[in-house]
């Protein structure tokens, strides 16, 4: 009896101590099985969708702003400076006078031309009547009509007389006329350069400019536009005008003209935008124009996030996640790189990649083109705290 229990505690012990080391073997067994799976098992990634780039492109270029008309007055008449009408910021309209040049010498020619016109009316006058009398005469054969022939001669040369004496007079009287300076349009006045008394005259005699007039309700802004974007700035692209130095006062603009041809020293289009001059930006002044510039669907470029990129050897790529026989694989695709927005960038559309897309975010160096791979679910949104977890804090 005693070596039945003896035999059957001994079995027992022998069956606990092989199960005691068969058991780890399974559990290491199956962990190794795991862990073979797992490696064997797609990659886990994290996709997002290309989009649609957006159907309007923000420029932002320096520019400077300018009148819309600017004039610099001089006077043709040279003299001296009688008197000033108006001062600098003064308003004036088209045809007011704005100041007057005193020049003796003009006044004597205009006196002499006028006497000279009045003698050579008289003499014409004259030489008409003795004309038509010995025209009279010779007919009833009192003179010979040699002699009414040259009255009537006489009688000719002074009109002609009387028309150069006229033609004269109109000419100093213009002379003249430049004495008065007044407004080419309606305006601002910018500038007043003398006093009276002081001697001026034209630029080509070295006079200086008596008054410059700008015409300030209108603004002409010119901007520089790159080669790269020049296709799009046309008549009528809406623009954005701010001073940089108080970027949050704009004035709406829009695109007037442009040259039609690159400068080809800078390859650059010069445009033309106007603004209204409500003070928002002055004349002169150094400024920035934020274009609108639209495109077309196919122009639109496509939108992806930064960390999407793979840059190697090969280029510039994104991993595409496209459907495969057992699920999704990688295709490695290259794109061109446009804009870089910060967080997204802008691809150039091609054949390729469309807008819907999926592609991976932050992908491995090592990804294998046509890599089999598993999209991960997009992780839950964080739970907003209740008003009971507010009101125990």
């Amino acid at each position: 009896m005693k070596s039945l229990v003896f035999w059957t505690v001994v079995t027992v012990g022998v069956v606990g101590l092989g199960v005691l080391g068969v058991v780890p073997r399974l559990r290491r067994h199956d962990a190794m099985a795991r862990t073979q799976a797992e490696v064997n098992a797609p990659r886990s990634v994290r996709v997002a969708k290309v989009k649609q780039g957006s159907r309007t492109v923000e420029l932002v270029l320096p520019g400077t702003s300018s009148p819309y008309y600017s004039t610099a007055l001089y006077a043709k008449s040279v003299g001296f400076l009688r008197r000033n009408l108006v001062d600098v910021g003064d308003v004036v309209k088209r045809g007011q006078l704005l100041g007057e040049v005193a020049a003796p010498e003009t006044d004597d020619e205009v006196n002499l031309a006028r006497a000279q016109l009045e003698e050579a009316t008289a003499n014409l006058s004259l030489s008409k009547r003795v004309a038509e009398r010995n025209s009279q005469l010779a007919g009833a054969g009192v003179v010979s009509q040699e002699t009414a022939d040259q009255t009537q001669a006489q009688a000719n040369s002074a009109a002609a007389s009387q028309k150069t004496r006229s033609a004269t007079l109109q000419r100093v009287s213009t002379l003249s006329g430049y004495q008065r300076l007044v407004a080419p349009f309606d305006g601002v006045v910018t500038r007043r350069n003398f006093d009276p008394g002081a001697l001026v005259g034209a630029a080509g005699m070295g006079g200086g400019a008596v008054f410059e007039v700008a015409q300030v309700q209108t603004l002409r802004v010119f901007v520089e536009v790159p080669q790269s974007m020049a296709n799009g700035v046309k008549a009528g692209v809406p623009v954005t005008v701010y001073d940089p130095r108080q970027p949050s006062r704009t004035v709406a603009g829009q695109v007037i003209r442009t040259s039609g041809v690159l400068d080809a020293s800078t390859r650059t289009l010069r445009t033309e935008i106007h603004i209204p001059g409500d003070g928002t930006v002055l004349p002169n002044s150094f400024i920035y124009a934020r274009f609108a510039i639209p495109r077309t669907e196919a122009d639109a470029p496509l939108s992806i996030p930064g960390n999407a990129l793979v840059v190697r050897k090969e280029g510039t790529l994104v991993a595409q996640v496209v459907p495969a026989a057992t699920g999704h694989k990688v295709v490695l695709t290259a794109v061109q790189v446009g804009r870089d927005l910060g967080k997204e960038v802008e691809v150039i559309p091609g054949l390729l990649i469309h807008a819907n897309d999926l592609v991976v975010v932050n992908p491995p160096d090592d990804f294998l083109d046509g890599e089999p791979v598993r999209i991960a679910p997009e992780p839950a949104p964080a739970a907003a705290p209740t008003g009971k977890a507010h009101a125990e804090k």
